[in-house]
């Protein structure tokens, strides 16, 4: 069970603070949930029933600097395969966004980085779903990595580019 001041990553929403865990009445039923506080966006607030094992399973904790270290060294490792198919390509690595570890969503970020390079080398652009996705994924990854190394959010592109070989987009400003 996570404690009140632990910092997590739920889903879709990046790396969040647990402010306080409270009694509440939704749709006539009373439930305990945890009151997440996105670290990046103060002014949202994200309620989670802990009686629901799915949205817990949603929730991890933040790479600590060490986790991380060793996740960017197999980086390259990684077993995600390109899908040709746009519609499942796109369901798949929205399902890895929100549901995924720490580990799925660099294999997304990575996996996108190499097609984007491959399609400019060849005069053509991503698709504008790819390019949200990467861009959704990009965002959740600088949050977690900001955090795990103390690093000012906008020096993580420039640390993760530099770390994973993508000089290309080494100077790219992400969200």
């Amino acid at each position: 069970m996570y404690q009140i001041g632990d910092k997590v990553c739920y889903g879709t929403e990046g790396v969040c603070s647990i402010v306080r865990i409270q009694e509440m009445k939704v749709g006539g039923a009373k439930g305990k949930y945890y009151v997440l506080r996105p670290i990046y966006r103060e002014s949202a607030t994200v309620y989670v029933p802990l009686d629901n094992e799915r949205l817990i399973a949603r929730m991890r904790p933040v790479l600590s600097q060490q986790e991380l270290e060793a996740l960017l060294v197999g980086a390259d490792d990684a077993p995600l395969a390109w899908i040709d198919d746009p519609t499942e390509r796109k369901d798949r690595f929205s399902r890895l966004l929100s549901d995924g570890s720490s580990a799925d969503l660099l294999s997304v970020t990575c996996l996108l980085w190499r097609k984007r390079r491959q399609l400019y080398a060849a005069g053509r652009r991503m698709r504008s779903s790819d390019e949200q996705l990467l861009r959704d994924a990009e965002k959740l990854l600088t949050d977690e990595v900001a955090l795990a190394l103390a690093l000012p959010r906008q020096e993580v592109p420039a640390y993760l580019h530099k770390r994973l070989a993508q000089p290309e987009a080494a100077d790219q400003q992400l969200p």
